[in-house]
């Protein structure tokens, strides 16, 4: 799907704000690469951001991949709060989700939540290891 000016705007946003803050090793740039691959309608892009072993993967994925395939997605991540417990970094993070359905004439839905994601360091890459609540990646609601 070829980006949208909005679109363009957010992913260079999260690019140059990440690069700022040099955060290329932090939890938070695993969020930043699932809110750029959400926005470009990237299923397998958005579940790599995810360890197998989180409670919930499949159905994570189902979801995801039927949110990418119905809607055209923008989505904003902001952490809030990050704590560290061993080697796991929990973050209390909003989420801002805006879904276009795909169909003719179809209906735009926005999402704010406040979400509860735990990251843990695998290979190099931080990695989601829990997420609360899941709900987040529901498909879109037809009225």
């Amino acid at each position: 799907m070829p980006a949208t000016g909005a679109k363009t705007g957010l992913l260079l946003f999260l690019t140059v704000t990440l690069a700022a803050l040099g955060a290329g090793d932090q939890p938070a740039s695993a969020l930043a690469r699932l809110a750029s691959a959400l926005s470009q309608n990237d299923a397998p892009a958005a579940m790599a951001v995810f360890d197998r072993s989180t409670p919930g993967y499949s159905d994570i994925e189902s979801s995801v991949v039927a949110l990418t395939r119905q809607t055209d997605v923008l989505c904003a991540i902001e952490v809030v709060e990050e704590k560290e417990s061993g080697q796991d970094h929990i973050l209390d993070t909003d989420w801002y989700l805006q879904l276009k359905s795909q169909a003719d004439g179809g209906q735009t839905e926005r999402r704010r939540e406040r979400v509860s994601v735990t990251l843990r360091q695998s290979r190099g890459q931080w990695r989601i290891v829990a997420l609360q609540p899941q709900k987040v990646f529901a498909p879109i609601s037809i009225r």
